[in-house]
């Protein structure tokens, strides 16, 4: 299994906003991270509208955490959806073995589990 790209670009670069003394601008981000410019654009984008960033204009400027509180899960929710080990456990899936079949119990157990797991781990801890 293998996150997206997003997500784990995205907490290279809020690990990097977090352990920087000043507003980090994207073009100092780019040179820690080995992450395009543009595409850390991107990322900062949606970061800023569902509040973990803020972007600061001017000489001084740059991007500063909000919260050092979030988890690794609001980043999963935030560039996935959240967690789907497998479509079954999905509400809206619709199948003709739902309520027999054993392996959904599995599926979902373990797509909780690894929920909490996430949910455990916060940008504080980096």
């Amino acid at each position: 299994m293998k996150f997206p790209t997003k997500l784990r670009y995205s907490l290279r670069l809020l690990i990097e906003i977090k352990n920087s003394k000043t507003p980090l601008t994207l073009k100092e981000a780019s040179k820690k991270t080995l992450i395009s410019e543009n595409y850390l654009k991107q990322l900062a984008a949606t970061l800023e509208k569902n509040w973990v960033i803020k972007g600061k204009k001017g000489p001084n400027g740059g991007y500063i955490i909000l919260s050092e509180n979030i988890s690794l899960m609001e980043l999963v929710e935030i560039f996935s959806g959240g967690i789907h080990l497998a479509p079954c456990i999905d509400e809206n899936y619709q199948c003709e073995l739902v309520d027999v079949c054993k392996a959904r119990s599995v599926w979902q157990n373990l797509n909780d589990e690894i929920g909490k797991l996430f949910s455990n781990v916060k940008l504080k801890d980096f």
